[in-house]
């Protein structure tokens, strides 16, 4: 009897633990959050971009470049860890000139509003930092 008890407790335990690890495994791999708050921070500078092309705001512009702050942010969270490298930093590279040169950026704004648009579209989008590489050499020349 107490063979049977011990055993029936030594499973409930297995299946337990096998449980949490499981739900452990994948709450540490859950990155929608993450990736919602950058494809919102995209979609916000891709908001503010187009409506700086179409009406020339200032306030349009320097709320484009914060929304690319947040993307930005939120992509080198969502990508921790990762062997990722080269896209963060095309990202910094982009948000440095758009911060720091922001004339020169305003004269490539169709580019910079076509990659936000692709990067609202979908975080990951491999295309979309392939624009971004582009993108940065265009605004660092």
């Amino acid at each position: 009897m107490k063979k049977q008890v011990s055993l029936a407790i030594i499973i409930v335990l297995l299946l337990t633990t096998t449980v949490f690890c499981v739900l452990w495994q994948k709450a540490s791999n859950d990155n929608t959050k993450l990736e919602a708050l950058a494809k919102s921070g995209a979609s916000e500078a891709y908001t503010r971009f187009s409506d700086f092309e179409a009406m020339g705001n200032e306030s349009d512009y320097w709320g484009g470049v914060a929304a690319f702050r947040v993307f930005q942010e939120a992509y080198v969270a969502l990508t921790d860890g990762s062997s990722d490298t080269a896209n963060r930093i095309f990202c910094n590279e982009v948000y440095g000139s758009l911060l720091l040169s922001p004339e020169q950026s305003k004269a490539y704004i169709s580019d910079i509003i076509e990659v936000m648009k692709m990067l609202s579209e979908n975080v990951m989008d491999g295309n979309a930092y392939l624009r971004m590489s582009e993108l940065r050499n265009t605004l660092q020349q």
